[in-house]
């Protein structure tokens, strides 16, 4: 049965797909680290490389991924979700306490991820409450680690194939 859409049951419905969580960073103007994390993340072309990922207007680091040319996306694995909690966390400095690479386009990139994309700005587009951000893949790397997922509000992993 339908039912008229409201915040709560929205978001309900929204918890029973289940989605990878990634954490994107950037650089400011300062030369200061940024970064988010995120469950609405997704390729979206093959020629050229393209991903997109959704920021909340309401992030800390939204003047920073409004205003930067490049962004990396790190796809994580069971052992960064702490990581992706603390990321999650607003008014807090996200980088202390990290283990972060610099990538190929000087971006903070997590060590050990399941694969780290980094971008450069295609397009940015206007979605409600959140910043639909569209980079193109310039530099890649992957390891063979098990991604975590977010499902009904937790983490999880998949089962392996026999």
């Amino acid at each position: 049965m339908s039912t008229t859409i409201n915040d709560k049951d929205f978001k309900l419905a929204m918890s029973k797909f289940p989605s990878g969580v990634v954490i994107a960073t950037t650089i400011n103007n300062e030369n200061n680290r940024q970064g988010f994390t995120a469950s609405a993340f997704s390729s979206l072309s093959l020629e050229p490389p393209l991903i997109l990922v959704c920021l909340a207007n309401s992030a800390d680091c939204f003047n920073a991924f409004s205003t930067t040319k490049k962004f990396a996306v790190n796809i994580l694995g069971k052992e960064q979700e702490d990581l992706a909690m603390k990321f999650a966390t607003k008014g807090i400095e996200k980088f202390s306490d990290g283990d972060f690479d610099t990538g190929s386009h000087g971006l903070p990139i997590i060590p050990d991820c399941v694969a780290s994309l980094e971008c450069d700005v295609k397009n940015t587009f206007d979605g409600g409450d959140h910043t639909i951000l569209v980079g193109e893949v310039k530099f890649l790397s992957v390891n063979d680690v098990q991604a975590t997922i977010w499902h009904q509000g937790s983490f999880n992993t998949l089962a392996e194939k026999k």
